[in-house]
C-alpha cells in the first residue's frame, strides 16, 4: 500500500549486512499425509493431546489472562481447556449487536454458562461501527479486508479492562478444512469434471455469458456464481480465488479501473498463486496449505492490530506449530463429512461441551453489514464514493460504481461485499494519504453526524 514499504512474511528471516537484505524462509509446512492412514480415532486421540498441550503453553503468563468467546467451536474448545488445565474460574469476553439475528452472545452465555466462566459482553450499535472504522484502518495501516475487525476490537478493548492477555479459537479453520469452501471446492472440482466430459468449451463458455447477464434473483445469481456453471475450471484463479475470496473478479479489472489505474494494477493473486504452486498432496491439503500462507495472513494481521489497538497481547493456540505439523498429516476423508468440517476437532472436544455448540452451524463472526446497507447508510456511503474529491482519484470509473449501488439498492444483486471494499479504500486515502483526522472521516460515513468543513 505504500511505496518501498514491504512485509516480511511469516516463517522468514532478514538479515541486514551491506547491500540489498537478504530474506531467507527458516519453516515451512510440509503437506506430506501419512502414506498409511491410521484409524480416524488415533488422529483425534494425538489432536487432543497436543491442542491441550499448546493451551497450556499459551497460558504462561505473569499477567491477568482471559479467552475471547464467540460461542463457535474454536473459541469455545480453548475456553473449556484453559478451564480444565486451571482448574479454577477463567474470564471470558464477547462481542455483539443490538441486531439479535447477527449476534453469536446466546451461545457464548451457554458455552460461559457451561464452564462457569465470569463472562463480560458488549453490544456495538450501528453509529459505534462507523465512527470507529476509520481510527481502525489508521491502526491497520491498510483498508480492513473484514467488517469483524471492528468486532474485535471492541471486545479487545472490553477484555482490557480486566485482563492483559487473551487466548483466541483463529486458526483451526485453515487447518482443519472448518469452512464450507472447502468441502464446496471439492464437489465443485468433482462436478466440474464431469461437466467438461460431456459439454464442450463453447457451451460452456455461452452457459457462463448466458448467468452473466441473465434475469436471475439476487440470492440466486449469487449462489450459481459459486458454481462450476459460472466458473472456468481451467483456470485456478477463477475457480477459486475469484469465486470465494475477491469483491472483484480479476476479469473485472478492466471494467472497473480507470485506464491509468488499470496501468498500474499487479497481479492480485501473486502470492496466493505462488503458495498454490508449492502445495503439494491431494486437493484439500493444496487448498489449506495455500490459505495458511495466504488468508491466513490477512486474519492474523487482523488479530494482532485490532488486540493491540487495545493494548492486549492476543494468543493464537491452535497455530502452535507442532499441532499445525500434525494436522496436515490426517488425510482428507477424516476431516470433512459432507459439506461440514474440523470433525477432528469436535471429536476431540466433544466431552468438554454441549453437543449444540460442537456441532452447530458456522456463524463465522457475523456483522449486519448487510442489514445497515438496506436503510439510508447506503445513500451516505455512495454519495462519499462519488464526491469530487473520491473521484479525483481517478481510481474507479464513476458509472460502474453507481452501477453498483443502483442495483445493490433494486435488489438486483448483492454487492454488499464489494461497497464494503470500496468505502474501506476510500477511507483509507483520506486518513492515510490525505491525512484526514479519523473524527472528520467517521463524519463523512454517516450523514446523521455533520461534516467539517475546511
Amino acid at each position: 500500500m505504500f511505496a518501498g514499504i514491504r512485509k516480511l512474511m511469516p516463517g522468514h528471516t532478514l538479515e541486514l549486512t551491506e547491500g540489498e537484505p537478504r530474506i531467507e524462509r527458516y519453516w515451512d509446512l510440509t503437506t506430506e499425509v501419512d502414506p498409511d492412514a491410521r484409524p480416524r480415532e488415533y488422529y483425534v486421540k494425538e489432536y487432543r493431546e497436543l491442542l491441550e498441550g499448546a493451551v497450556s503453553s499459551h497460558l504462561m503468563s505473569d499477567v491477568p489472562l482471559g479467552v475471547f468467546l464467540s460461542g463457535g467451536l474454536d473459541s469455545s474448545a480453548v475456553a473449556a481447556l484453559t478451564t480444565k488445565i486451571r482448574g479454577e474460574r477463567i474470564q471470558t469476553f464477547s462481542v455483539g449487536y443490538g441486531e439479535e439475528a447477527f449476534s453469536e452472545l446466546g451461545y457464548a452465555r451457554e458455552v460461559a454458562g457451561h464452564i462457569g466462566s465470569e463472562h463480560y459482553e458488549v453490544r456495538m450499535s450501528r453509529q459505534e461501527f462507523f465512527d470507529s472504522l476509520p481510527r481502525l484502518i489508521w491502526h491497520e495501516d491498510e483498508p480492513i479486508a473484514w467488517p469483524s475487525s471492528v468486532s474485535l476490537y471492541f471486545v479487545a478493548r472490553l477484555a482490557r479492562e480486566r485482563v492483559t492477555v487473551v487466548l483466541t479459537g483463529e486458526g483451526s479453520d485453515e487447518t482443519l478444512a472448518g469452512y464450507t469452501r472447502y468441502a464446496w471446492t471439492l464437489l465443485n472440482s468433482q462436478m466440474d469434471g464431469v461437466y467438461r466430459s460431456i459439454a464442450p468449451d463453447v457451451l460452456r463458455r455461452l452457459v457462463r455469458r448466458a448467468l452473466q447477464g441473465g434475469p436471475l434473483t439476487a440470492s440466486l445469481y449469487r449462489k450459481l456464481q459459486h458454481t462450476f456453471l459460472a466458473r472456468d475450471g481451467n483456470s485456478w484463479p477463477s475457480f477459486y480465488f475469484d469465486n470465494l475470496f475477491s469483491a472483484f473478479a480479476a476479469s473485472e479489472q478492466s471494467g472497473l479501473l480507470t485506464p491509468e489505474a488499470l496501468a498500474a494494477a499487479g497481479d492480485a493473486y501473486a502470492g496466493s498463486m505462488n503458495a498454490w504452486e508449492r502445495s503439494r498432496g491431494d486437493l484439500l491439503h493444496r487448498l489449506l496449505y495455500t490459505d495458511i500462507n495466504s488468508y491466513l495472513i490477512e486474519l492474523l494481521m487482523k488479530q494482532d492490530q485490532m488486540s493491540m489497538a487495545a493494548s492486549i497481547e492476543s494468543r493464537v493456540p491452535f497455530l502452535d506449530h507442532v499441532l499445525v505439523e500434525f494436522t496436515a498429516r490426517i488425510p482428507a476423508q477424516y476431516s470433512i463429512e459432507g459439506m461440514a468440517g474440523k470433525f477432528i476437532l469436535k471429536r476431540a472436544v466433544q466431552d468438554l461441551l454441549p453437543r449444540s455448540i460442537v456441532y452447530r452451524r458456522k456463524m463465522g463472526f457475523p456483522t449486519p453489514w448487510e442489514y445497515w446497507l438496506a436503510g439510508p447508510q447506503l445513500d451516505d456511503l455512495e454519495r462519499m464514493l462519488l464526491e469530487p474529491r473520491s473521484t479525483e482519484r481517478r481510481l474507479f470509473r464513476s458509472d460502474v460504481v453507481k452501477r453498483i449501488f443502483a442495483e445493490h439498492r433494486a435488489k438486483v444483486r448483492d454487492h454488499g461485499n464489494r461497497i464494503w471494499r470500496l468505502v474501506n479504500l476510500e477511507v483509507w486515502q483520506r486518513v492515510m494519504i490525505d491525512g484526514e483526522p479519523v473524527e472528520a472521516a467517521a463524519a463523512h460515513l454517516s450523514s446523521s453526524k455533520p461534516v467539517a468543513v475546511g
